[in-house]
């Protein structure tokens, strides 16, 4: 009886790496849901072949229980990632990060992660200006995506947009039907163990079934991860302060109309220089007025231990009388 239950299970077990084998090479791009089958050679559904029986487990049979366990269906649902990148910009930061914010609610989205960088434009750093710059990323259901983005689009002006699709229905149901031959692996594996007596033949299960439990969590996984991805879209938004809007340039200017916008842009940053530099005068100019005391105090010292050198320099006059006397 022992011979022949250990017959069983070398049997079984040589079948089912068989079944993870064939499971690998007959995914051709037909996915769906499992059915397990169990029924070989006109069996009842579940038997085993017993020892000894006429009935032979030939790879034509058991690739007939790996295309039952994956059977395709006729009709299956699209897996599509939507998302799209919305720069703009504004000359009221506080009212369009607001305005963003009261989106999640009215679209029922949520917000992954957002950050905000830059002082406020009233302040200034070196006597320049500081704009400041949010990013959100943002996940919105995806029957809301169209609505969400033309919502987004009305917060300020917008400077770019670009919208991204991504169809992973294949990769998708490829991924299915293999989650689906590893679950008919594992409960034929854990039958087998039942039935096992040798504790080599049972230490050679287990480890197989420890490998087929692990692509089962990490297929498991990756689904999860994309079924998440096709039910809330991401939308990433970032929001630049300006003092003023960019202008829009009409298409197809002519030469002299493209000569004019240059020449009138040389005259406005010429006129910014020299606003920005007597403003930048008058800031500074008790200092400047400081360096100027300090720096003509030096000349002076300079011009008087000049004119002492120069002096010492100098022989004294002979006077009249000494001159008389040497003759």
């Amino acid at each position: 009886m022992k011979k022949r239950t250990a017959g069983l299970c070398a049997l079984l077990l040589a079948l089912v790496l068989t079944l993870a084998a064939c499971g690998g090479l007959k995914n051709t791009g037909s996915y769906g849901e499992s059915e397990d089958k169990n029924t070989v050679s006109g069996g009842a559904p579940g038997d085993m072949a017993a020892p000894g029986s006429t009935e032979q487990w030939d790879q034509e049979s058991w690739d007939g229980v790996v295309e039952d366990a994956v059977r395709p269906q006729t009709s299956l649902a699209e897996k599509i990632i939507y998302s799209a990148d919305i720069s703009l910009e504004t000359v009221d930061f506080d009212g369009a990060v607001a305005g963003v914010e009261a989106l999640l609610t009215k679209y029922g989205a949520f917000l992954e992660s957002s950050s905000v960088s830059g002082r406020s434009l009233t302040d200034t750093y070196y006597d320049r200006a500081v704009y400041r710059r949010a990013e959100f990323v943002i996940r919105v259901p995806v029957g809301a995506f169209r609505d969400m983005t033309a919502a987004v689009e009305g917060v300020g002006n917008v400077t770019s947009r670009h919208t991204y699709t991504e169809n992973i229905t294949e990769r998708y149901y490829d991924t299915q039907s293999r989650l689906d031959a590893y679950r008919v692996e594992q409960e034929r594996l854990m039958t087998m163990l039942e039935k096992c007596e040798t504790v080599s033949e049972m230490l050679e299960i287990e480890s197989r079934l420890s490998d087929v439990r692990y692509q089962l969590e990490a297929l498991e996984s990756t689904l999860r991860n994309w079924q998440n991805q096709v039910d809330y879209s991401t939308v990433n938004v970032t929001v630049n302060e300006v003092r003023e809007y960019t202008k829009v340039v009409e298409a197809r200017r002519t030469y002299w109309q493209q000569i004019g916008d240059g020449l009138r842009d040389t005259l406005e940053n010429i006129g910014d220089f020299f606003k920005a530099l007597f403003k930048w005068l008058v800031v500074n100019l008790p200092v400047l007025l400081l360096i100027a005391a300090f720096l003509a105090g030096i000349a002076v010292l300079i011009l008087t231990l000049r004119r002492r050198a120069r002096a010492r320099r100098t022989p004294a006059p002979r006077r009249e009388d000494d001159t008389a006397g040497d003759e």
